[in-house]
């Protein structure tokens, strides 16, 4: 469970918060906490420590397992903590990795949580799970000291009252209003304020109690601003009453904190910044709480101690319900600042690797040449296409051969009924005998006139007897030349009529091949003649066939909703098993170019049509 979904899950800390007995709750809480941490799968062993506030002594009040002892690696990393009041992480690859935590109520120190996980590194969210609970032993804490068990328990509720009123709302902005002027309500301050980190512009506030409108040129506004980025700079709470304190910490810088009180009349401010790791333990979120009571209306030392509590509860789930509300800009921006922070921070070796070689990557697209090669869809066909039409009007009488078949030259392809033929030229050859004998009469009789006319009839009669034959000739189809049968199919046609003319047979030759390849009119401008390339024929994938561009038509037809030119190429080199209307794909070589340039080159061009189509640039 991150910590994004614990937030979610407010019904177990408000049982908790419920208990009465101190042993009992300790207890509860150290197992809710190692319940959001993972449970057993996640964690090897934990420890609460507590005690009077800075100067204890301190105790083991909860251990997880219970009855397990605490192992010495654990309580010398809880020591530490006591000694140094900071975090401490220990990677130990063998024994698993070793997170404690120090519980601060405002500077005090009450105590320290210590966990043993269960693999080496510690989950990128354990540490603000971790402080989350911690809040809510800091808010009883508080609240301990001098209360019976009711008002502790109201005073615990409060953090979850408010908690769930961030939750709530359905924007951010709804949700810092409604938690600062509830908590100004709760503990009786005069105003309180809530701002958020934003970059190197400081802290801008989000929210002040009991006004709906946060006006920038505001003069509290901005002085407000100023005490939150101070506390914020220094990552320390800041409290400042308007009177000499001689107890003030001397390295904590309060200026804007006095100016604040002194110029806009409120008597007692608590600034308290809170953080919460958003993705990864590096990148965090800031945010600022500021708490103001008035001369009448001082606060308490419970209401005090309870305010410098309730930004670690709270404050999570207004960070989470802020990046919720953020806009994919905000995302994105938020995505490249993340990486770059990785890339030149310190550890995330793997990332730093695969940058560098995306780098490496940019750098050799940017600066390599490659060749830049158009392509289109491919068709190959026969250089001559011999049509074989029906020579006169007739009826087919047999077929001996169809398309898809192979043929040698001279082989016989169909037949077509000659019986008329045949009784016309025996007709004329009776003529031609007829004239001839009347020639031969005539020139017994020595008639000169007769004789010529005869013999011209005699010709004639030969003439069409010729002709006759010459079409009976013509009524065997043969191939003119070896090749392969593209079209033409007479044998579900015998005895059918044919016209004089009509195509019967398409022959196409097996050693004379043309490419005819469609290229998208937006790469028709790089293709010349003389070019050369590469066909890969889907029948035949792995024998690649080198071409020559010979002619660049300058008409396009669509297909498809595009446009696209007919390019025209002849083989280099011919291969056995081609065939007519095999289909593949074809890529004429235009030249070198750079090959960020040939990657791109497309969406470069429909970027500049819209530019130009929208804008006129």
């Amino acid at each position: 469970m991150n910590a994004g979904e614990a937030l979610l899950v407010s019904d177990p800390w408000g049982d908790v918060t419920r208990l009465d007995d101190t042993a009992t709750y300790t207890t509860a809480w150290l197992n809710l906490a190692i319940q959001g941490l993972g449970g057993s799968a996640a964690v090897r062993e934990s420890v609460l420590v507590l005690g009077a506030a800075n100067v204890g002594p301190f105790h083991a009040r909860a251990l997880w397992p219970e009855g397990q002892a605490c192992s010495p690696e654990l309580s010398a990393a809880c020591e530490r903590v006591l000694a140094v009041r900071l975090p401490i992480v220990q990677r130990t690859p063998s024994a698993g990795a070793i997170q404690a935590l120090p519980i601060m109520v405002g500077n005090a120190l009450i105590g320290v949580v210590g966990v043993r996980y269960a693999q080496a590194q510690v989950p990128g969210t354990s540490t603000d799970w971790l402080r989350w609970g911690c809040g809510w032993l800091a808010a009883r804490h508080a609240s301990s000291d001098s209360e019976d068990s009711g008002a502790l328990r109201e005073r615990l509720m409060v953090g979850l009252d408010l908690m769930a009123l961030a939750l709530g709302e359905s924007t951010l902005d709804a949700a810092c209003q409604a938690v600062v002027t509830e908590a100004a309500q709760r503990l009786g301050a005069d105003r309180v304020a809530l701002g958020f980190v934003k970059g190197s512009r400081g802290v801008r506030v989000a929210a002040l109690s009991h006004t709906a409108d946060v006006s920038r040129r505001q003069d509290l506004t901005l002085a407000i601003e100023a005490a939150m980025t101070e506390a914020a700079d220094q990552g320390r709470p800041i409290a400042w009453v308007d009177e000499p304190d001689e107890t003030a910490a001397p390295d904590i810088v309060r200026r804007e904190h006095q100016r604040l009180t002194r110029e806009f009349g409120n008597w007692r401010v608590l600034t308290i910044p809170f953080s919460v790791t958003v993705d990864g333990e590096d990148d965090r979120e800031h945010g600022v709480f500021m708490f103001e009571w008035s001369p009448d209306r001082d606060a308490s030392e419970q209401e005090e101690a309870l305010a410098a509590t309730l930004p670690s509860i709270v404050g999570h789930a207004l960070i989470m319900k802020r990046r919720q509300d953020r806009t994919w800009a905000s995302m994105l921006v938020d995505s490249i600042k993340r990486e770059a922070k990785h890339f030149v921070g310190p550890r995330h070796t793997k990332r730093k690797l695969a940058g560098l070689a995306l780098l490496g990557f940019l750098a050799f697209c940017v600066f390599a040449k490659g060749d830049f090669r158009v392509s289109g869809d491919a068709r190959l066909e026969g250089r001559v296409r011999r049509m074989i039409s029906a020579p006169f009007d007739g009826f087919v009488a047999s077929a001996q051969a169809r398309a898809g078949q192979v043929v040698k030259q001279g082989q016989l392809l169909a037949t077509l009924d000659d019986r008329e033929l045949q009784l016309e030229a025996s007709r004329w050859t009776s003529q031609q005998s007829q004239y001839t004998q009347q020639a031969n009469d005539a020139e017994a009789q020595r008639n000169l006139a007769q004789i010529q006319i005869a013999k011209a009839q005699s010709d004639q009669a030969y003439a069409q007897r010729q002709l006759s034959e010459s079409m009976m000739d013509k009524a065997r189809v043969i191939a003119p030349f070896a090749g392969l049968i593209v079209s033409g199919d007479l044998s579900q046609q015998l005895g059918g009529a044919v016209k004089k003319g009509q195509q019967l047979f398409e022959i196409a030759p097996l050693d004379a091949w043309r490419i005819v390849l469609e290229v998208p009119e937006s790469d028709i401008g790089h293709v010349r003649v003389g070019q050369r390339g590469k066909l890969v024929l889907t029948a035949m994938p792995d024998k690649p066939l080198d071409f020559e561009v010979t002619l660049v038509t300058a008409v396009a037809h669509a297909e498809q909703g595009k446009n696209f030119f007919r390019v025209e190429a002849m083989p280099r080199s011919n291969l056995p098993d081609l065939r007519p209307g095999m289909l593949g794909l074809g890529k004429v070589t235009v030249g070198e170019a750079r090959l960020i340039w040939i990657w791109t080159r497309n969406l470069t061009d429909w970027m500049r049509l819209q530019a130009w189509s929208w804008l006129g640039v």
